[in-house]
């Protein structure tokens, strides 16, 4: 199916927002390497349980926001959510829930792209 006729206002809009979002995911990606190779040598420091712990969990929620970003940089539609989910059950190596946080959905979301009612 073609796609509809587009303003060229539209289309310098759209490049825009995707050039912006593109700046978004590099700088969320040059955070999470700093938060990691931090995390990394801090925990490589001999760091007490409690204070290792800490850190580890500060990474992982680092990272958390970092995979938000990267998910909102690329924006895949309900088809290719679906297309993906599918594709990443079939493999039988992630489960609903590993595949839910990976797109960005509810696990529920992910049973229903599976057909499943």
């Amino acid at each position: 199916m073609p796609e509809p006729a587009v303003s060229a206002d539209a289309a310098r809009m759209r490049a825009v927002a995707q050039a912006r979002r593109r700046r978004e995911a590099i700088t969320a990606l040059r955070v999470g390497e700093a938060a990691c190779s931090y995390a990394a040598g801090q925990l490589g420091n001999g760091l007490d349980p409690a204070g290792a712990r800490r850190t580890a969990m500060e990474a992982a929620a680092e990272l958390v926001a970092v995979a938000e970003v990267l998910r909102r940089s690329v924006r895949p539609t309900r088809f290719e959510r679906q297309r993906m989910a599918r594709q990443w059950i079939g493999r039988g190596r992630l489960s609903a829930r590993q595949v839910a946080d990976r797109l960005g959905v509810s696990e529920r979301t992910v049973w229903r792209y599976l057909g499943h009612p």
